[in-house]
Formats: structure tokens, C-alpha cells, sequence
């Protein structure tokens, strides 16, 4: 990494664009005045002042108070300690907030009839994971590759079952069924593959009786890339769920 990419990555960090040049700066100096860091970087002297007490502020730089000002940063060590937590920090209270909001605009409204999409294997991973863990009475899982029974998403069903929701795991490979082992508290189904139709669907969630996450494959990028839609609590993913429900029972 050069110089002008950890400026960039210490402004990921939180600081700002003068403040990280004069940082690096000092880190070469050791110590130095205003003038010694405007002769090393391209930042102005004037403008130094005011990045230095920024630095200052976020405990990265200790001044001298002479004439000139003298300023020493801190170690890149402690640096990087104090940076991270004060982005924790930060992010910790940005989603707390975002966490409080959420909803709370015309949250009395009717629920939209909405369908969601989500591209990537891990993506639609994540969100079935997010949408078994609010289920209430049970959980259908489909899957025909044993690469979409990820190792999360297992330990989830897992866990639901074993609190007390009736959880069922149905594939046509029975190398999906054997990741679950005899002693979980899952039920598996065997289903033939001429059940299915000819389509590339890659996995189908249902949850309880209200809400469904069916992906596909897409096989027109060099990774196939995994594209899924899901609804919840609308009338859309109730019929859907219906129609799901009846294919598993006719298997």
C-alpha cells in the first residue's frame, strides 16, 4: 500500500483528508512544526493548525506548546487501538439509533404487498437465516445442493427446532438430508427429483404461514449468482406459502 492509500483507508477510519496527510506526515517527522509538515505533504501550513487539532481531539497526536507549536504523534500501535474504537463507537450508537427508528413512521399503515430481492450466496443466506429466526410455529427448508444447507443456516434450524418449532428439511439429494444429523430434532423428506419441475430453483424457505424465500440460480454471470425474492406477513406470501405447502404434501 502507498501513501495516498493509507490516507484513504485512515479517512475510511474517520479522519479527515487533511488530518490523515498530516498524520503520515509526523509519522515520518517524528515530531515537527507546522512548517515541517507543510514541507513534506501538500498541505498547506494554514491548514495544518486546524488538522493538528482535530488529531489532537481524537487522541492521535500530543502538542508542545512553544513557539512554533511542536506536535509528536502517537504510535501507529496506539493509533490504530484508539481509531478502531472510536469507529465501534460510533457505529455501535449510528444502529442503536437506526434500531429505534426502525418502523416508527407510518408504522399503523397497512402492510404493503411487498416482494423483495437479494442478490449473492451469501446475501440470501444471511436473510433466510433473519427471516426462520422470527418464526413462530414452523419452518420448511428446501434445498437440492448440500452447499445451500450452510453451516449458520443449519445451526439456525437447529436451534429452532430444539426450542420447540416443527422444522422439516426436504431435498431431492439425500446429501442434503445427510448434514443434519440422526439425533436433530429435524424432520427430513426425501423428495424424487421428478417431483420437481425442470428449473434451476436453489432453495425455498417457508415460514410458518405467512412468509416464503425461494431463490434461483442465474447462470448468465461467471458466478452464478444467486438471486432470491421473499415476502412477509402479506396476503402475496400467503398464497405462495399455500401453494408451497401443497407441493411438499403431494411429494
Amino acid at each position: 500500500m502507498d501513501e495516498d492509500g493509507v490516507v484513504d483507508a485512515l479517512t475510511r477510519l474517520g479522519l479527515k483528508t487533511y488530518e490523515a496527510r498530516v498524520f503520515v506526515a509526523l509519522q515520518k517527522l517524528g515530531t515537527g512544526t507546522a512548517s515541517d509538515v507543510a514541507e513534506i505533504t501538500d498541505v498547506p501550513r494554514s491548514q495544518v493548525y486546524g488538522a493538528a487539532e482535530g488529531l489532537e481531539e481524537s487522541g492521535l497526536l500530543d502538542v508542545q506548546q512553544t513557539r512554533p507549536t511542536v506536535y509528536r504523534p502517537v504510535s501507529p500501535a496506539e493509533a490504530e487501538t484508539r481509531l478502531l474504537e472510536q469507529l465501534e463507537s460510533v457505529g455501535r450508537d449510528a444502529f442503536a439509533y437506526l434500531a429505534d427508528v426502525r418502523g416508527t413512521v407510518g408504522e399503523d399503515n397497512e402492510q404493503s404487498e411487498a416482494l423483495w430481492t437479494v442478490r449473492g450466496h451469501d446475501y440470501v443466506c444471511d436473510r433466510a437465516i433473519e427471516l426462520l429466526g422470527e418464526a413462530d410455529e414452523r419452518i420448511i427448508y428446501g434445498a437440492p445442493d448440500p452447499g445451500l444447507l450452510e453451516d449458520d443456516l443449519l445451526a439456525a434450524l437447529i436451534a429452532a427446532a430444539e426450542s420447540g418449532l416443527a422444522v422439516t428439511v426436504a431435498s431431492e439429494n439425500r446429501a442434503v438430508l445427510d448434514r443434519i444429523d440422526d439425533d436433530a430434532p429435524i424432520e427430513t423428506v426425501y423428495q424424487s427429483e421428478d417431483h420437481f419441475p425442470d428449473a434451476s430453483t436453489a432453495r425455498l424457505l417457508v415460514v410458518d404461514d405467512d412468509t416464503i424465500l425461494m431463490s434461483v440460480q442465474s447462470y448468465d454471470v461467471a458466478d452464478e449468482e444467486e438471486i432470491a425474492f421473499w415476502s412477509a406477513e402479506t396476503s402475496f406470501a400467503m398464497v405462495l406459502v399455500s401453494l408451497a405447502c401443497e407441493l411438499f404434501a403431494t411429494a
